[in-house]
């Protein structure tokens, strides 16, 4: 295909260049590859590596060059796997071929034991979410601020924009939606389109007219750290501070903690405010 072609010479040399590099850089031990007493190869050879990826010695040397030739997602995932690159390495190598590097879905239901473990130990409410914005897990903290946390699947832009329990109790409700309405609009462009997170996006376009201008803003906003007011029927209104988390290791998921700065006074009728959508 037309579009597995690398056209500019400079991406061409790149990709090319960070390949040679992790062929010299690897062990021909760690990869069953016996070795004589007279290698002086370092690393591995071109044929090796063509062999491991299967393919023709031929093509690989063309693709060493830096050739004009075809770069398919089929050879990027066998270079990987003959390679044994780690995560880290797949993820610029991709990046250079101008691809995205998709995750298993075994891969992205498997969270960490660490990061659910550390929420959990957390008095302060937080949540795990994937670039879908599904809330992948949360501690009691943060189940008793959503209530929405505790239905089946559960999505913080759902809980956003479908909640009426949320819109009565977070402050200045149309700021803060389009603002995390723009976050999710840059997930959407960034990380490969997803078409789940594009028909949730349809979906709220459609529920809520405002937020057509919201698709076309100019403004570009990423996920990071925020302010934000909720109401607690018992405390009142409550000032936290969003701290957003992201683990190396998994660039998919994020981790989200609501840390209180200072509860906001409020006049006695502050519980009856009700926010128009």
């Amino acid at each position: 295909m037309a579009s597995d072609r690398l056209a500019r010479v400079a991406e061409r040399h790149a990709l090319s260049e960070f390949a040679r590099h992790c062929r010299q850089h690897a062990s021909p031990e760690d990869l069953g590859i016996a070795i004589g007493p007279r290698r002086r190869t370092k690393g591995l050879r071109r044929e090796e590596v063509a062999t491991l990826a299967g393919v023709g010695l031929t093509w690989y040397t063309w693709f060493e060059q830096g050739r004009d030739i075809q770069v398919s997602d089929d050879f990027l995932a066998r270079l990987v796997r003959g390679l044994r690159l780690d995560r880290a390495q797949q993820e610029h190598l991709y990046a250079l071929a101008g691809r995205n590097l998709k995750t298993s879905s075994a891969e992205q239901s498997a969270l960490p034991l660490g990061l659910v473990n550390m929420i959990n130990g957390l008095p302060d409410p937080a949540y795990i979410l994937n670039r879908r914005w599904d809330v992948l897990a949360s501690n009691s903290a943060a189940a008793a601020l959503f209530s929405g946390f505790t239905e089946e699947n559960p999505n913080m832009l759902r809980v956003v924009f479908f909640s009426d329990e949320y819109r009565e109790r977070v402050r200045d409700w149309q700021s803060m939606a389009r603002l995390m309405f723009l976050k999710a609009r840059h997930d959407y462009l960034t990380g490969g389109k997803d078409p789940i997170l594009r028909a949730l996006l349809d979906n709220i376009t459609n529920n809520f007219p405002i937020t057509r201008d919201w698709w076309t803003d100019p403004e570009v906003v990423r996920t990071g750290d925020s302010e934000k007011e909720l109401y607690d029927p018992l405390k009142g209104w409550q000032h936290y501070q969003l701290n957003v988390l992201v683990y190396e290791d998994r660039p998919d998921i994020r981790v989200v903690v609501y840390g209180q700065i200072t509860p906001v006074s409020v006049d006695k009728n502050a519980d009856q405010i009700r926010l128009s959508v």
